[in-house]
């Protein structure tokens, strides 16, 4: 006797199209993924610059509104300028993606995201006006303590290069942990490049230190060092700025979530 095991095909439903035009967006501290259909999904990076490479993505694909996950504060600087670019944005609260059933393990985020925002199923969270105001009061300002802070960046280098220190040629970042320790000790009076190189990190000293010291073989001049010491100043000046904004946002965060809880 042969037994046949057979199988219910599970049935498809189809819900009703709410949100025609609108896109999800999981919002990530490198990287955000953006899926307009439900299907695929294109990536950007979190720069600015590809943040409005991701509105004219929007944009051009006709997409009227985004719903994205309230979660941290990588999605403040992106709804900004959202906004900027006339899409509006359905924030909504992790839990309302979580506790929705479904294969979000096996699908990506923003599918997930998209699928359910263009259903209805997901709930936006609601920000009062005056706190919204402030919130984006905040963010624009530190996105311009951001930006500001970048062109003493750019002048620390223009004064490293005036002094023949190729110290960005084979740093990443000269503003990161290894490149602000080598400053630093500059203005202290340190010159000796096998001494500078003693200060990178493990896996640069490891791989370039040979170029980190070539690097630091250069004219040094008393007057593009007290230029470089006074950007350098600045530049500390405005993360310090940055730090504060971003704990003003916290709390006001907390506020707008605890009123949605």
């Amino acid at each position: 006797m042969s037994f046949i095991k057979k199988f219910k095909m599970a049935k498809i439903i189809n819900f009703e199209e709410i949100h025609a035009n609108g896109a999800g967006i999981d919002v990530g501290s490198r990287e955000i993924f953006v899926s307009i259909d439900g299907e695929q999904v294109v990536k950007f990076k979190t720069f600015t610059a590809d943040y409005h490479l991701c509105c004219k993505y929007l944009k051009e694909h006709a997409i009227e509104s985004v719903a994205m996950e309230a979660t941290g504060v990588y999605w403040m600087s992106l709804y900004a300028m959202l906004e900027e670019y006339g899409i509006k944005v359905c924030l909504v609260h992790p839990r309302e993606v979580q506790q929705v059933k479904g294969r979000k393990t096996d699908v990506k985020d923003s599918q997930w995201i998209q699928k359910m925002y263009s259903a209805g199923l997901l709930r936006e969270s609601i920000v009062a006006e005056r706190d919204f105001k402030e919130l984006r009061l905040l963010i624009r300002e530190r996105l311009d303590l951001i930006e500001m802070g970048s062109t003493y960046v750019n002048k620390m280098q223009k004064y490293l290069e005036l002094m023949n220190l190729k110290l960005r040629n084979v740093i990443a970042q000269i503003h990161g942990a290894s490149g602000l320790r080598i400053i630093k000790a500059i203005l202290s009076g340190e010159r000796d490049p096998k001494k500078l190189v003693e200060l990178c990190h493990e896996s640069i000293k490891k791989n370039k230190r040979e170029d980190v010291i070539k690097s630091l073989e250069g004219n040094y001049n008393e007057s593009y060092v007290m230029l470089l010491k006074e950007n350098l100043h600045l530049w500390e000046q405005h993360q310090k700025s940055i730090r504060q904004i971003e704990h003003l946002i916290g709390e006001l965060l907390k506020k707008i979530n605890q009123g949605n809880s």
